[in-house]
């Protein structure tokens, strides 16, 4: 969690031992006298001072950042528990690529010791968990859409089009054939949302194996680094190769939020699924994490 969305004032006032001191004072008020008022203030005003202190505050992030990884491990062994087998090795997989560059990143830092290099092993750390969580949300969505047949679907309702323009231009009721009109043009609407679900479900295939060569070619590269520097900036330059352009994000997050809906991923296929955004550009092409800091000298 990052320095700056922390208000330490807050967490320092609202953490149990503060909140055991008001109400032992406010009892002692209530009970005895109205005397131990300024012990009160005078313990709050040192409270605030307290939440300054660089010490108390390195405890706070460590604690947060804690907290968020539980959470963050939470929702990815729900996701995952819900895949199949291969999907859970394969992830199983990446999760040891990134401990063991997160043990590799912690040996160091306890050998070189140092604020600095405890700050950016944190870093490291927050940023693989949030890799990681990316990582199961896209097995989620390859595995939701990779069971449909998207040849057949497509050559269905090629062949239902055809018929259904034909009829368009037989019929000699202009009733019926606003009806039909309207039939054709929700069909063509549901082919080229199958046209996008098919291109995405291959877009999330090869993605998920740059993510797993990366890591790998990472972790190759990690044991020459001596310093939690060297190893923080490949980790950045591999989130950086591997970020995914908001157009792909919404793509497979829409998908996920179909499935969840109580129309399921039919939805996406239907004339109401208009919301399922392109996926233009080229994803950038991976390099490896030595070139990278040759190209920057």
């Amino acid at each position: 969690m990052a320095n700056d969305e922390i208000n330490y004032t807050k967490e320092v006032l609202s953490s149990n031992i503060n909140l055991i001191f008001i109400g032992v004072m406010v009892f002692l008020m209530l009970v005895f006298s109205w005397g131990f008022l300024p012990l009160l203030l005078a313990g709050e005003i040192g409270a605030l001072f307290i939440a300054q202190m660089p010490r108390v505050q390195r405890l706070i992030r460590s604690r947060l950042n804690k907290d968020k990884k539980i959470e963050i491990e939470d929702a990815e062994n729900t996701i995952i528990k819900a895949l199949p087998t291969h999907y859970q090795n394969d992830f199983a997989s990446v999760k040891r690529l990134c401990e063991e560059i997160e043990r590799r990143t912690s040996e160091i830092s306890t050998d070189l010791g140092g604020r600095g290099n405890s700050v950016m092993l944190s870093g490291i750390v927050e940023k693989l968990s949030a890799f990681r969580f990316d990582y199961a949300r896209m097995l989620r969505a390859h595995h939701l859409l990779s069971n449909r047949n998207y040849r057949n679907i497509t050559a269905g309702l090629e062949n239902e089009i055809k018929h259904a323009e034909t009829a368009v231009d037989r019929e000699k009721s202009q009733q019926v054939k606003n009806a039909l009109a309207q039939n054709l043009h929700i069909l063509k609407q549901r082919l080229a949302r199958v046209s996008k679900l098919d291109e995405l479900v291959r877009l999330l295939e090869v993605r998920l194996q740059v993510v797993r060569n990366s890591l790998s070619l990472i972790q190759d590269e990690v044991y020459t680094f001596t310093d939690v520097a060297g190893i923080s900036g490949l980790v950045d330059n591999l989130l950086t190769n591997l970020s995914l352009s908001d157009e792909f994000r919404s793509a497979y997050e829409e998908v996920l939020h179909a499935e969840d809906s109580a129309y399921g991923l039919a939805a996406l296929e239907g004339d109401g699924a208009d919301n399922l955004p392109e996926i233009t550009g080229e994803p950038e092409q991976f390099t490896p994490p030595r070139e990278r800091i040759r190209q920057a000298k």
